[in-house]
């Protein structure tokens, strides 16, 4: 029963980084998106390269570490979304799993004109949707479970006009916002 019980917690550790990972990817929290991934950790989702490096300098057009690509990424829309859906983990051992996890991702892009618009922008905001699946590889290392390989897989990808009225007509305090302007960071702060 011990060990039925080991593989249960260390699955719900597992999960939980991956769903760590959706919110720092949409809240843009840098540090927490780092915290997800041991130190040589590879990435090969939009990117091919290391997943995150601080310490490494960029160059050029390349931005050293995924977690760099993405914000850079990221910063060209003004919301996402990342929804989590099927996730099964498997051991290979006591210290490395494999898990696949469905997502569904909105974006909101930022249009032409906005100094933030992506190289991709339309002359309006456009709601970009991505759906795929998380392809991990976790290893236990000092006690944490962290992403050491992640591909990711496309299903399939969808552009198309907003709606007109969108969250504008809502109540602003209850609109999500990025680091560190979310409400989550101002509830943690009280």
């Amino acid at each position: 029963m011990d060990e039925a019980l080991e593989l249960l917690l260390a699955k719900q550790q597992i999960i939980e980084v991956t769903s760590i990972y959706a919110r720092a990817i949409d809240r843009m929290d840098e540090a927490l998106l780092r915290s997800v991934f041991h130190a040589g950790s590879v990435h090969n989702h939009f990117y091919q390269g290391p997943s995150s490096e601080p310490d490494k300098s960029a160059s050029g057009d390349d931005p050293g570490d995924f977690v760099r690509f993405a914000f850079q990424v990221l910063s060209a829309h003004t919301h996402t979304h990342h929804q989590l859906g099927n996730h099964i983990v498997e051991f290979e051992s006591s210290s490395v799993a494999r898990s696949e996890c469905y997502f569904t991702a909105f974006h909101r892009m930022r249009p032409l004109g906005d100094p933030l618009a992506g190289e991709t922008a339309f002359e309006t905001e456009m709601d970009f949707f991505v759906g795929g699946r998380y392809i991990d590889r976790f290893e236990l290392r000092e006690g944490e479970w962290k992403i050491a390989e992640r591909v990711g897989m496309t299903d399939w990808m969808r552009i198309e006009a907003p709606a007109s009225h969108g969250i504008a007509g809502i109540d602003q305090s209850t609109v999500s916002k990025r680091y560190p302007d979310d409400y989550l960071y101002k509830q943690a702060s009280v």
